[in-house]
């Protein structure tokens, strides 16, 4: 059928045509989208596909439009690619039909006004929409909640003119969102991250109105950042404090020269002599090992202040090993049993001791 013969039938026809063609979420869609929808799947020439697209091609590029401006929208990529053939970017081009995919979009970034209004130019044109006037009664009860909006809706600029032809613009080639990120954050924090087994990279940022409350009644001190590492032995953990005075309250810093696995803990605050005030502190970080380890997973190994050492059977306490390693073996198999019978699946951790050695030392 053309698609002067598919504007002849009814919305309840085009629905069951759609369905039988396999286009998704056909109920709500508008009928000018389900004629584009019907006259797309009929059509197997690319340039008829692309006059086809009609009034839906161009909702399809003002969604388009509206994420390539920035709009924040998490699941409009999704509801786009849910209903068919990708976006075609056009910059400037005209509004396009208002749809219920454009106002779900909009109440789903917090706009209800918005989305109000473009349902309420759907019912318009087809009064008959079910889908799009029992949303409308949701959006218009107060009850109804939406989440709070994160930018405003795009705006049509009527100063763009539209352009001199129909055709499609390559995609950008830069970032969409290339305004540059601000200085300053408003917040105190202190960010480590490990850069190597000796280096810990360090980030801080101190609120003017907290470096004032904290310089009030040490004002001869300093913006310091304080480093904690701690570091295991056999005698016990070993730790020591590294203060840089930064004179910053932003700003970042390298701490180099620090001992391979160590824990770290960094800290911006105001030093004042022998007292330190913390501002802000990073999680602890365990910075990576220096070298991989020696031995391979499949090995039994006891560790001793020489390292970790391999258990070998003619080892003293080998047997008592395999004793402890049969008796959970047992209790694996048995969890393992149970699991089955209620159809449940063994979990990795049985996985590993299944596949344990059978002896201490391979």
């Amino acid at each position: 059928m053309n698609r002067a013969d598919l504007e002849k039938l009814d919305r309840e026809s085009l629905i069951g045509r759609a369905e039988e063609a396999g286009v998704t979420r056909a109920r709500i869609l508008t009928r000018p989208e389900l004629v584009d929808e019907l006259l797309i799947r009929s059509t197997t020439d690319s340039a008829s596909r692309e006059q086809a697209r009609g009034l839906f091609g161009l909702a399809r590029d003002l969604l388009a439009r509206v994420v390539e401006r920035g709009l924040h929208l998490p699941d409009a990529a999704e509801r786009i690619r849910a209903l068919g053939l990708p976006p075609v970017v056009r910059r400037g081009a005209p509004a396009a039909l208002p749809t219920v995919t454009l106002a779900e979009i909009y109440a789903a970034q917090g706009h209800r006004d918005r989305a109000i209004e473009t349902l309420e130019g759907v019912l318009v044109r087809e009064s008959d929409h079910a889908a799009a006037r029992a949303l409308l009664a949701q959006l218009r009860d107060e009850t109804y909640s939406v989440p709070l909006p994160r930018l405003p809706p795009e705006k049509e600029d009527p100063s763009v003119a539209p352009p001199a032809n129909d055709a499609a613009l390559p995609e950008p080639m830069h970032m969409l969102d290339d305004a540059p990120l601000p200085p300053r954050y408003d917040v105190d924090e202190c960010v480590a991250i490990p850069v190597d087994p000796t280096t810990l990279y360090a980030y801080w940022e101190v609120r003017d109105l907290t470096l004032e409350f904290v310089r009030a009644p040490r004002p001869d001190g300093v913006m310091a950042l304080r480093v904690i590492v701690i570091v295991p032995t056999w005698d016990g953990p070993q730790s020591t404090i590294r203060d840089h005075d930064v004179h910053s309250s932003l700003g970042d810093y390298f701490v180099r020269d620090l001992p391979a696995g160590c824990v770290v803990r960094a800290a911006i605050g105001w030093r004042h002599g022998d007292t330190f005030v913390p501002i802000a502190h990073s999680p602890a970080l365990e910075t990576p090992p220096g070298a991989p380890s020696p031995l391979v997973a499949d090995v039994l190994v006891r560790w001793t202040p020489r390292g970790a050492c391999a258990v070998a059977p003619a080892d003293h306490d080998a047997a008592s090993i395999l004793r402890a390693l049969g008796r959970l073996r047992l209790e694996v198999a048995r969890q393992a049993r149970e699991r089955g019978s209620r159809g449940e699946v063994a979990t990795g951790t049985s996985e590993r001791w299944t596949n344990a050695p059978s002896s201490a030392g391979t």
